[in-house]
């Protein structure tokens, strides 16, 4: 038997903001939402409302924000999360990781 994703969940997350962000990882993967390994999860704080993924051209609120960073891995892809409760999650674009183990997208910056 797999484990489900709250049999996985660290302590810090709780279960209705892993179970979307596993649901949305698996559709998007086209599998099972039993098929999803969660990598990393922690609760993270944002020093603005891009959760640390910023997009080009993108006003944010300038403001700390509490959440949730969830890195996981479905039929290959690793996606990286940013949540702030359920169902209120974004996909951050593929990028780099930075030393403290953390994933961060590349910011194109416009001429």
């Amino acid at each position: 038997m797999r484990p489900s994703p709250s049999d996985r969940l660290p302590p810090d997350v709780p279960a209705e903001v892993l179970a979307p962000i596993v649901a949305d990882a698996a559709t998007r993967a086209g599998v099972d939402p039993a098929d999803v390994r969660v990598i990393e999860a922690w609760a993270a704080e944002w020093n603005d409302g891009a959760l640390g993924c910023p997009e080009p051209n993108v006003f944010y609120t300038q403001a700390i924000v509490n959440g949730w960073q969830v890195i996981v891995e479905a039929n290959g892809q690793t996606l990286d999360y940013r949540a702030l409760g359920p169902g209120a999650f974004r996909v951050c674009p593929a990028g780099g990781i930075e030393p403290s183990g953390g994933y961060w997208p590349r910011v194109r910056r416009s001429a």
